[in-house]
């Protein structure tokens, strides 16, 4: 069989001021061309297909749309709520999306209850079997496997044992794939993943992927790649677009597997190339305005080198760089009180409020600020720049 995997749409994600709808639909067409031009059987859609609980009927509607025309061209679709999607939404609309193909799974599920999704290839020789995992939030209870308390104990135990789980239920005679939307430790993260629910709290193991199944198809975290590590084949397929300037440097694909029972798979990654550039660019005003036809085309995070602070300083330039969503100024700053002009480099807020945490007091704290309390303030800072800007 032959099976077309995608994940993280975020369908309705702005960038800044920018709606991007309009991108949004080029790359779900381009989905759409692969799903025809390699003949899937299947496509698996690995969760976060919204950006948002309470999406835009805009969005639901583009999502929706692409669905179907999924299944017009491959057959089957199978798709997992992640953490950004509503499974109130999807279990509304999956009875609805599945006399045209498309498997919509809402919540986990025991096997016998929607947790294992089976599908005939084109041709009807083979079948597909897809355990269905959507994301898990660490609070949740899971009451098909209440009983078994010992896979209670930590985020990861209850990921490999769900996976377990669903996956010995696959049957000995189908292509056997998983598909998930959970964070596996060591994956690099693409930098628009919500912060809160990717990290230790939220963590698996390699060893939460079965090595009875001949495929893992991911979501979850935005930067394509392979999960070291792991027994059989599995990846994350990462975002479709870059979402945000985090993601600035990724190259997005979506994963074409062809796999038969019993054997390796074997996995092809498909560029995608739809969607506006995302740039961060520095210099100085006069410097920007020489590089005007170089970035056109492009959406910017301009970092304006000034003397200092620059009343009006976004505004003026967009004039000459309208796609710059965000700007900011940077200059060299002295140090309070030193009195002797030397220039220190640029400091964020976050490296700023590291400084004052560290004052003996009553000027500060007198003690270095935590790690934790540090990344709220960048989190913070990035947040402010965002909306300002």
């Amino acid at each position: 069989m032959r099976i077309l995997h995608t994940a993280d749409w975020h369908a309705g994600k702005r960038l800044g001021r920018i709606d991007r709808s309009a991108e949004f639909a080029a790359a779900f067409d381009e989905v759409v061309a692969v799903a025809k031009d390699q003949k899937v059987d299947l496509v698996i859609v690995a969760g976060d297909l919204l950006d948002r609980a309470l999406a835009t009927f805009d969005a639901i509607a583009l999502v929706l749309d692409t669905l179907r025309r999924l299944a017009d061209s491959a057959g089957h679709v199978v798709a997992i709520t992640g953490n950004h999607d509503s499974p109130a939404l999807f279990e509304l609309l999956a009875p609805l999306l599945a006399s045209m193909g498309v498997h919509l799974v809402p919540r986990i599920r025991p096997p016998g209850a929607g947790g294992v999704v089976t599908v005939p290839s084109r041709d009807g020789r083979e079948t597909a079997a897809v355990a269905a995992l959507p994301f898990l939030h660490e609070a949740e209870v899971v009451d098909f496997l209440a009983q078994s308390e010992e896979w209670f104990k930590g985020y990861d135990a209850r990921i490999q044992a769900l996976c377990g789980a669903l996956c010995a239920a696959l049957p000995a005679d189908a292509v056997r794939i998983l598909t998930g939307h959970f964070f596996v430790a060591g994956a690099e993260l693409g930098g628009g993943e919500r912060k809160i629910q990717v990290g230790p709290q939220y963590a698996a193991t390699q060893q939460a992927i079965p090595a009875t199944i001949q495929y893992a198809a991911l979501g979850h975290i935005h930067k394509p790649q392979e999960i070291n590590g792991a027994a059989v084949r599995a990846r994350y397929s990462g975002s479709v677009l870059q979402l945000d300037f985090s993601e600035r440097t990724h190259q997005k694909q979506v994963v074409v597997v062809e796999a038969a029972p019993g054997r390796p798979a074997k996995v092809e990654c498909i560029q995608l190339v739809a969607g506006r550039r995302l740039l961060r660019v520095e210099g100085t005003m006069e410097e920007l305005r020489a590089r005007v036809d170089e970035l056109a085309g492009a959406y910017l995070d301009v970092r304006v080198q000034t003397a200092g602070p620059v009343f009006g300083l976004a505004e003026e330039v967009r004039r000459f760089l309208p796609d710059a969503v965000q700007v900011s100024g940077h200059w060299e700053r002295q140090e309070p009180g030193a009195g002797d002009g030397t220039a220190l480099q640029d400091r964020s807020l976050a490296s700023a409020y590291a400084e004052f945490h560290a004052l003996d007091k009553p000027r500060g704290y007198g003690v270095p600020a935590p790690p934790a309390l540090l990344a709220a303030v960048r989190e913070l800072e990035e947040e402010v720049l965002r909306a300002t800007s």
